[in-house]
């Protein structure tokens, strides 16, 4: 009798990784006892990515250990506390969307206003990043100058949002295009087709 192929485990990365914890979770939460193991095959993440989790969860007290894998009793076994609420853990901005958001609400800006107004706790935008971005949108027709930059008198532009689409940041991409997510347009920059 041939065996199947165990399914190649499902790779962990930063980008992935709020969704796999959660879908983990939620297993979990179905679970009546369950260990590393059990965490792995349920959501097709190898032993060593489901230990990282449940231990992330040990940390936040979401768990109770039933089982010490460590005293010779076996492997180690949690349940989930039936009285424990998981924060939703918010997904980090990105910077276009920080900077969109800001232009959104200033009106008019320079682009060291808009690092300033775009910067938090967990995202970083420099005057470099908010120039960068203020003259992409400008190429795509997103923004307008209302007073132009004189760099021998070191004075920046300021610019003006005039094409509001939605609450989603179009995002620059390497193609040199902005992509607009509240209407799926491409806006070529410089207009090259």
């Amino acid at each position: 009798m041939m065996r199947k192929p165990k399914p190649k485990a499902l790779a962990v990365t930063a980008a992935n990784f709020l969704a796999v914890s959660e879908a983990a979770w939620a297993k979990a939460l179905i679970m009546d006892r369950w260990g590393y193991a059990d965490i792995s095959h349920a959501v097709g993440i190898s032993v060593e990515q489901a230990t990282r989790i449940v231990r992330g969860w040990i940390k936040e007290g979401a768990v109770d250990q039933l089982q010490d894998g460590q005293t010779g009793a076996g492997r180690s076994l949690w349940r989930c506390k039936a009285d424990f609420v998981r924060v939703e853990p918010q997904r980090l901005r990105t910077p276009e969307e920080n900077m969109w958001t800001s232009m959104r609400k200033l009106g008019s800006f320079m682009p060291t206003d808009l690092a300033a107004h775009s910067t938090t706790e967990t995202v970083q935008v420099d005057a470099k990043a908010a120039a960068d971005y203020c003259r992409a949108l400008l190429d795509t027709g997103y923004l307008t100058v209302t007073r132009r930059a004189a760099p021998a008198m070191q004075r920046e532009a300021i610019y003006r949002l005039v094409d509001v689409t939605g609450p989603q940041a179009p995002v620059v991409r390497r193609v040199r295009a902005v992509i607009d997510p509240n209407t799926n347009a491409t806006r070529l920059i410089g207009g090259a087709a």
